[in-house]
């Protein structure tokens, strides 16, 4: 009876293994030769040199192979052409050895110059998420073999030769580790073949949070550095430094000052930051953020999404998988963000006046003035910017500074600020009379986040209760104070400050005003929720959002939509991963669809 098929993936597994085994016994055979050569390996006709020409030898034939295969696939064609061009560039490079060893030219300096050339080319060729892994890794060999190669080739200055014994022997460890970066070049090109393809993440059944950073990875959706804010920062080996150096940091601020029968040690919190960070690529704050110091912390990281991968890309393709009605982003333009709402009947704050280079634009009449009025930029998001002007008399107003205005001298203000950036004037809302005593002179938002099903309908997912002690002046610290909301009974939970000093600490009453809000229940919570899902239908070409909702005496108000939101806070507030609540199931289901747009489902 004949054996069952083998998996394909396995027997590409055992392929790959092969190929690896092989090119280690060809580079050992190399090694015994040059032992037992009379030539030292920097010699044009020593046995390191032949082999490296017979490599390079093999890659040209196995590129040329691949080509015929792939006549009729015009992808395919283009990138094993490139493949031959690599193999013509490591040719020129092995011939340039050949004349400098025979004298007919003085030196090798178009070498590292055509090395970066090669690897370059190759990186083209391998760098797509839908090649081989195998394919990649050892393409990142050859990189490390070929930056060895132009220290050792570069680097033979007298100081440099008597540290590493004399000349000659940087000469041979110059052509050794060249001849390992062309080996491990060629391996790259046989692996893309025949070695195993890109696993999928259904194929690993991960968690949201985990499947969130490996599609951010596997399908490069890094656009623009957020978070850090360094483009630096995201260089090949830079974040790992930077995660080991913010492990160590963290273990010995943070993690020194946690103590409690259920909170792990000093040196399990630093080996879980390194290995959660290295291996899973998870954000080292967030362990600390989202109380995972805890005895079985660790093993919830998968659940969650941290600010690296959904600031730095993720977000923003998953709010663009679906047409853009708008040329620009609607959520961050206010003006335009109000209009579209008012012309859906969904309730936001009036827009009185508007202003930019052009001048005023008059919305609504003069004596509607005669109020505490709030300026904001026109664009960007949050309280960033924003002025409120205190009415202390009819037409006369105090502003930030204590100053008293009349309305002329506020209108000129407006006019000069137009000339730095647009803005918009909006009435000053106040907080409903529930939750009044929750904040001396801040506005208090809820923040809503929403999600689109595979229908296509929003459902809200969390519902925070943000205060922003930062607005207060009067308060002694300025943290942004966060309780969560039962969706279905808008009941609230206990406060959590976003500070990663209080990452341990809860409150059941208010720090400041002492108010009970654990267990309270929040005044008009499902119209808030109704306005956000609302909200949500009118903007359905983005799939997540987070919604700023005020809740005032007149009802709740639409301040803003972010669709770019803080994944952090929520989740802190909430003691539990996204990937643990209602948004996980959701979030899977599009993570399945941006990956199948990108090859990688």
């Amino acid at each position: 009876m004949k054996d069952p098929p083998r998996p394909l993936a396995a027997t590409q597994r055992r392929s790959a293994f092969g190929v690896v085994i092989v090119a280690a016994a060809y580079a050992a055979a190399t090694g015994l030769a040059q032992l037992e050569a009379l030539v030292p390996a920097w010699r044009f006709d020593s046995p390191v040199q032949f082999n490296a020409n017979f490599a390079v030898a093999v890659g040209f034939a196995w590129a040329t192979f691949q080509l015929w295969v792939h006549a009729a696939d015009r992808v395919e064609r283009r990138r094993w052409c490139a493949a031959l061009l690599v193999m013509t560039l490591l040719a020129t490079i092995q011939a340039s050895d050949w004349l400098v060893d025979t004298s007919v030219i003085r030196n090798d300096w178009l070498d590292v110059p055509l090395w970066l050339a090669a690897t370059r080319l190759l990186y083209g060729i391998v760098r797509h998420p839908r090649e081989r892994p195998w394919a990649r890794s050892a393409w990142r060999l050859g990189l490390v073999f070929q930056t060895a190669f132009i220290v050792f080739d570069l680097g033979n200055g007298p100081l440099f030769k008597s540290i590493v014994a004399g000349p000659d022997a940087v000469a041979s460890i110059s052509e050794w580790t060249e001849l390992l970066a062309i080996e491990s070049y060629v391996m790259a090109l046989v692996l893309r073949t025949v070695g195993p393809p890109a696993p999928t993440a259904a194929s690993f059944g991960l968690a949201v949070g985990s499947r969130a950073r490996w599609l951010f990875d596997a399908a490069r959706l890094f656009r623009k550095a957020s978070y850090p804010p360094v483009r630096a920062a995201f260089y090949p080996g830079v974040r790992a430094v930077l995660i080991v150096i913010t492990s160590l940091w963290l273990a010995l601020t943070v993690g020194r000052r946690l103590h409690g029968a259920k909170i792990a040690s000093g040196w399990v919190q630093l080996r879980d930051l390194l290995v959660l960070g290295l291996r899973d690529g998870f954000d080292p704050l967030s362990y600390y953020y989202q109380d995972l110091y805890r005895a079985t912390g660790r093993a919830e990281a998968g659940f969650y999404l941290t600010r690296h991968e959904t600031k730095n890309g993720l977000l923003y393709a998953l709010n663009r998988m679906r047409a853009q009605p708008y040329a620009a982003s609607e959520m961050g333009d206010k003006l335009l963000f109000a209009d579209c709402c008012i012309r859906a009947g969904i309730a936001v704050p009036a827009i009185l006046l508007c202003g930019g280079a052009h001048g005023i634009e008059w919305r609504a009449p003069r004596p509607t003035l005669d109020r505490d009025l709030c300026v904001k930029p026109r664009h960007g998001r949050g309280a960033r910017g924003v002025t409120i002007y205190q009415r202390i008399a009819p037409q006369r107003f105090r502003d930030a500074a204590g100053a008293e205005i009349d309305l002329e001298q506020l209108i000129r203000r407006l006019e000069e600020r137009g000339r730095r950036m647009p803005w918009i004037l909006q009435p000053r809302l106040f907080n409903h009379a529930a939750i009044a005593d929750l904040a001396s002179s801040s506005l208090i938002a809820v923040r809503v986040i929403t999600c689109l099903n595979e229908a296509g309908e929003p459902v809200t997912t969390h519902g925070v209760l943000r205060i922003l002690g930062r607005l207060e002046p009067t308060w002694p610290f300025d943290d942004e104070l966060g309780a969560p909301i039962d969706l279905v009974t808008g009941a609230l939970g206990e406060l959590a400050s976003d500070r990663l000093d209080r990452c341990a600490e809860r409150w059941p009453h208010h720090p400041m005003t002492g108010r009970a809000v654990a267990g309270s229940v929040l005044a008009d919570w499902p119209a808030v929720r109704q306005l956000a899902e609302a909200a949500h239908r009118l903007f359905d070409h983005r799939t997540l959002i987070g919604w700023d909702v005020a809740l005032t005496p007149e009802g709740p108000l639409l301040l803003e939509g972010n669709n770019s939101l803080d994944v952090m806070f929520p989740q802190r507030v909430y003691r539990q991963g996204f990937g643990r609540g209602p948004l996980g199931p959701l979030l899977q289901h599009h993570l399945e669809l941006l990956g199948r747009s990108r090859g990688l489902e």
